[in-house]
């Protein structure tokens, strides 16, 4: 007999959402943008009521420029050897799951990825793969129309203001998107 991981009550970055995006119902349809070794992966899929869950992630070597206060640098380097570890923990984490057959991974580049998605098909997106502001707002507006109206688009490192939560701000602007964007313990939610 395979034993599983229990991926409940666990501390991901994805889990001061997890309530909200249990308010949206049950057989949900998600994706979370930036996998890594799919912690925050498996938290959602053994905690929320889920059809299927996309996973995009390409494990490539990569500069992250996120920090709180924005100064000249990059904040860290994920280098060859540790994107190839992180690789292998996620997968080793989805197989391990329990739940993998609900699981898409898509290993591809962010837009790459996303362009495979159909629009309005998402009840939630965890996006949790901004380097730079640029590529946040890039990102988000590929994601943005993937997800259905009254959906949740949510995500990871709001403490980074200007790399995250301005890009933010600004593709809810361009979609005359009112409603409220909160924040709380490094992640945000707005509804779409």
């Amino acid at each position: 007999m395979v034993e599983f991981y229990s991926y409940k009550n666990n501390k991901a970055d994805i889990s001061p959402l997890i309530l909200a995006i249990n308010t949206l119902g049950e057989n949900l349809t998600g994706l979370e943008l930036g996998v890594s070794t799919a912690n925050s992966t498996i938290t959602i899929l053994h905690n929320c009521s889920i059809k299927k869950l996309y996973a995009i992630d390409n494990w490539k070597p990569h500069y992250d420029y996120l920090m709180k206060v924005v100064k000249d640098g990059f904040s860290f380097f994920i280098d060859k050897k540790q994107s190839e570890i992180n690789r292998f923990l996620a997968f080793h984490n989805i197989k391990y799951s329990g739940c993998k057959e609900k699981i898409e991974v898509i290993e591809e580049d962010s837009i790459v990825g996303i362009n495979k998605i159909k629009n309005n098909s998402l009840d939630f997106i965890f996006f949790d793969a901004m380097m730079t502001e640029e590529q946040t707002y890039r990102e988000a507006k590929a994601i943005y129309p993937k997800i259905k109206k009254g959906g949740y688009f949510t995500g990871h490192d709001a403490n980074c203001v200007k790399q995250v939560m301005e890009p933010i701000k600004k593709i809810m602007k361009e979609n005359n998107n009112n409603n409220k964007l909160f924040d709380y313990d490094n992640c945000f939610l707005f509804k779409c």
